[in-house]
């Protein structure tokens, strides 16, 4: 026999109470306070590595020369509060992985190490995503909205190569933070049914590193309950990133996406 425990029980009551007492709520009030968003999304990446080390600049080498797929699919947390009507502090994070193995067909300085054509090699490249934004919205009326987002972004850089051949490896990690500032409006035709765009970015340089960063997405969003909404639209994110002691990062990410968010 299978026994449910009481703090089982008492979460159950206790969730539902609360998805009733928010659908009790006047309408007006939904989403008025806090939101989250898991956002599921079909990425393609694509771009190139320069990763310096021990005095070698490195072999600028594309993505798909080390064997790391374009395609992936990927989940971001974005989680928004609001308050006195035009203020919205977000705060996202995301965190991509691709690790493969592969055979040179040509030399690669990685890291400080050279690796000779022929060579069998895993490969790793791992980017975190996390930003903090506020958001103004400087036209609020019922079918149109109008806002400016600013903030900063955090980047941080992981990847190696390693020889399985001779078990030499080469990596590079690093981890910057720059400001950004964007646009973002929403436009209701219907109740139910919101059109939006957004985009963040800056081209930033600061003691012997350089940003060039972009992020803009469109979509559509249907909420279909007062507290619970889709959204389907697409996104493209651009970061050029030169930076001292690491290397050069140019990478552009896009695709489709799904969106699953909770307002309260």
């Amino acid at each position: 026999m299978v026994r449910i425990g009481e703090g089982f029980v008492r979460c159950v009551v206790g969730l539902v109470l609360l998805v009733l007492g928010v659908m009790a709520l006047p309408s007006r009030a939904y989403g008025e306070i806090v939101g989250i968003e898991f956002l599921e999304w079909k990425q393609d990446m694509t771009g190139s590595l320069q990763i310096e080390g021990g005095g070698l600049p490195g072999t600028d080498v594309n993505l798909s020369t080390l064997g790391l797929a374009e395609g992936d699919y990927l989940t971001q947390e974005r989680l928004w509060l609001h308050w006195l009507k035009n203020n919205y502090l977000i705060g996202t994070h995301l965190d991509s992985k691709r690790s493969a193995s592969e055979t040179l067909t040509s030399p690669l300085v990685f890291g400080g190490v050279v690796f000779a054509p022929g060579e069998s090699i895993k490969s790793r490249l791992e980017l975190r995503q996390d930003s903090l934004l506020y958001l103004y919205t400087f036209i609020n009326v019922p079918m149109f909205r109008l806002g400016i987002p600013f903030g900063a972004e955090k980047l941080n850089f992981s990847t190696s190569v390693e020889s399985t051949t001779t078990g030499m490896e080469g990596e590079g990690n690093e981890t910057g933070t720059f400001p950004v500032v964007g646009l973002a409006l929403s436009f209701q035709p219907m109740p139910i049914l919101h059109i939006s765009a957004e985009g963040e970015g800056m081209k930033y340089q600061a003691s012997g590193n350089e940003f060039r960063f972009y992020d803009l997405r469109g979509q559509v969003e249907i909420h279909f309950a007062p507290f619970i909404g889709m959204n389907f639209g697409y996104r493209k994110c651009v970061t050029d990133a030169d930076l001292e002691g690491f290397g050069v990062a140019d990478l552009t990410m896009k695709g489709p996406y799904a969106t699953l968010n909770f307002s309260f």
